[in-house]
């Protein structure tokens, strides 16, 4: 009787420890799945961001070589936002996706902006070549990606047509436009001095002081004595 209990016993314990690995493996394989899943997930998500930076090329390549000035304000501020978007994507953005924004904001005027932008595009420059930068993982994706789309002309021609020529610009005419965006500036910062100047100076009050007139003209009140006097003095004549 004891030993039939024990061979259920073990039974149990067996069939109990077959189903604990199963429920294991199942686990096991779900992690597996759920990790394969995020990390699909992740790579797409990242491969549509560093696709977004070309896009954004062959955006604002269109808009700047535009010559015939034919679109839209709100285009060109779709392109800038899409732009701004990729910076803020990258801590390290590449000096042609800085050169490209600030191009943009010049040629809608707002030079403040523009030479923001154009400043940290000659900054990136030279700091791209430096040994000391240590490249974000964006900024590895974007170089992994460009490299793949050099390497295939043909089938990326829009794209590597806009870099070319956007890079041309940027050692073309990087130059002239911050220098200009800072010659626009302090035009606009000594125009409004100019103005408030010119206001404040309105506003003052103006009194003016009347020359013709001497203080020998101002008449002088009698004191009470010398009104007493001159009434004692009209009485005994009076009598």
């Amino acid at each position: 009787m004891i030993a039939v209990a024990g061979g259920l016993l073990l039974v149990i314990a067996i069939v109990g420890l077959a189903e604990l690995a199963r429920l294991t493996v199942f686990a096991i394989a779900g992690l597996i799945a759920f990790g394969v899943v995020v990390f699909l997930i992740f790579r797409v998500w990242a491969k549509r961001k560093t696709k977004t930076i070309f896009g954004f090329y062959v955006a604002a390549n269109d808009v700047l070589t535009d010559v015939d000035g034919s679109r839209y304000h709100f285009e060109v501020a779709d392109v800038i936002r899409r732009g701004e978007q990729v910076i803020r994507s990258m801590p390290d953005a590449p000096p042609l996706c800085r050169f490209a924004l600030g191009a943009l904001h010049f040629s809608v005027n707002d030079y403040n902006a523009a030479a923001e932008h154009l400043m940290l595009a000659a900054e990136e420059e030279v700091l791209k070549d430096s040994q000391l930068v240590l490249p974000s993982r964006p900024l590895r994706r974007y170089v992994k990606r460009l490299r793949q789309i050099e390497k295939r002309p043909r089938l990326y021609a829009k794209i590597n047509a806009a870099i070319a020529s956007l890079e041309m610009m940027h050692r073309e005419r990087g130059a002239r436009l911050l220098s200009e965006s800072h010659e626009q500036l302090t035009r606009m910062v000594e125009a409004y001095e100019s103005e408030v100047s010119e206001q404040n100076r309105t506003r003052r009050p103006q009194f003016s002081i009347s020359t013709g007139s001497s203080l020998k003209s101002i008449a002088v009140q009698p004191t009470i004595s010398e009104v007493l006097n001159d009434i004692y003095q009209e009485e005994p004549e009076a009598s």
